[in-house]
C-alpha cells in the first residue's frame, strides 16, 4: 500500500481558519440562494446567455468568498477557480470553487455545492463544502474527522461492486474519448448495482464520505475539485487515488474516490477496459 508521509502542519492556526468560515456560513449559504434565484434559467435561453450566467455566477459567489478572506485573512494565499488567483506571504492558501454544479444551479436544480478547501505548503489540510440546496455542510480537518451539519460521518461498509452505488465519470471532453466512456460505464454497469452522478463531483465525493455513495471514477477534475474534497472523504475512513492505485496527488486529472474497500475492484475494472480498448 502507498501510504501518504506524516503531514505536519500548525493545527490552531488551521482550526482558526475553518471556524471563520464556519462563522459565516448562514452567510454563504443565504447569498447562494438569493443568486440562484436571480440567475435562474425560465424558459428557453441561447447557449452564450446560459454561459453568461454560469461565468457570472461563479463570478460573483466567488468575489464574496475572497473579499472574506483577502479581510480576515490578508496574508493567505488565493486561488479561485473563476480565474482569481492571489499570492500571499505565508504557507497558507485558499482553494476555492464558488459553485460546483453551475449548470445545475442556474437551472434552478438543488444539487450544487460551494468548496472552500485550505493547503498548508501545497498539501489539502482542511475543507469545507456547503450544499445550500440541501440545507447541508460538511467539514474536515486532518486527523480531526469528518462531519455533515456538526455530526461526524463515515464511508459506508460496502465491500462489493455488485452492492455498490457508483458515479461514473463524464468528462467535458467525452466526444473526444467516447469509446473510453462508454466502455467504462459498461463495464461498472455490468458489476455494479447502479449509478448516480449529482452533476457537482465535490457533492458526489461528500455523498460517499458519510457513505450514501460508495465510489467514484472521473476524469478531468482540476485543483478546486478536490482541496476539501479530498480531506472530507480522506477523514471520514475513504480512499483517493489514480487510475493506477498511486497515492492521488493535489492537482491530478484522475481520481477514484471510495470507501476503501471496493477501491481495488474499481482499480482493476479500469484497467481491464484500457487493456481491451488497447490502451495503457
Amino acid at each position: 500500500m502507498d501510504l501518504a508521509p506524516p503531514i505536519d502542519f500548525p493545527l490552531d492556526e488551521v482550526k482558526k481558519r475553518i471556524k471563520s468560515i464556519q462563522s459565516i456560513a448562514g452567510l454563504v449559504v443565504d447569498s447562494a440562494q438569493k443568486l440562484q434565484k436571480e440567475l435562474r434559467v425560465f424558459g428557453l435561453v441561447s447557449e452564450s446567455e446560459e454561459k453568461d450566467r454560469i461565468h457570472k455566477a461563479d463570478e460573483l459567489m466567488g468575489k464574496f468568498l475572497v473579499d472574506f478572506l483577502r479581510q480576515n485573512f490578508p496574508n493567505d494565499s488565493i486561488i479561485s477557480e473563476d480565474h482569481f488567483r492571489y499570492d500571499g506571504s505565508n504557507p497558507f492558501r485558499w482553494v476555492l470553487d464558488p459553485i460546483d454544479g453551475s449548470m445545475n444551479f442556474v437551472r434552478g436544480i438543488p444539487l450544487y455545492s460551494i468548496s472552500i478547501g485550505l493547503e498548508h505548503r501545497e498539501t489539502p489540510v482542511a475543507g469545507m463544502v456547503f450544499a445550500p440546496g440541501l440545507d447541508t455542510r460538511y467539514s474536515a480537518i486532518l486527523s480531526q474527522g469528518a462531519f455533515k451539519n456538526g455530526l461526524r460521518i463515515d464511508v459506508s461498509n460496502t465491500d462489493a461492486l455488485a452492492r455498490s452505488l457508483l458515479v461514473s465519470s463524464f468528462p467535458t471532453n467525452r466526444k473526444e474519448i467516447m469509446n473510453e466512456v462508454i466502455a467504462d460505464i459498461t463495464a461498472f454497469i455490468s458489476c455494479g448495482r447502479s449509478m448516480r452522478r449529482t452533476g457537482s463531483f465535490v457533492l458526489d465525493t461528500c455523498w460517499v464520505a458519510e457513505g450514501v455513495l460508495d465510489g467514484i471514477w472521473e476524469k478531468g477534475v482540476k485543483l478546486w475539485d478536490t482541496v476539501a474534497s479530498s480531506v472530507i472523504l480522506t477523514e471520514a475512513g475513504g480512499k483517493l487515488t489514480d487510475f493506477q492505485g498511486k497515492r492521488f496527488l493535489s492537482g491530478q486529472a484522475e481520481v477514484v474516490a471510495s470507501n476503501g474497500r471496493i477501491h481495488s475492484q474499481i482499480i482493476d475494472i479500469l484497467r481491464n477496459v484500457r487493456i481491451s480498448i488497447g490502451r495503457n
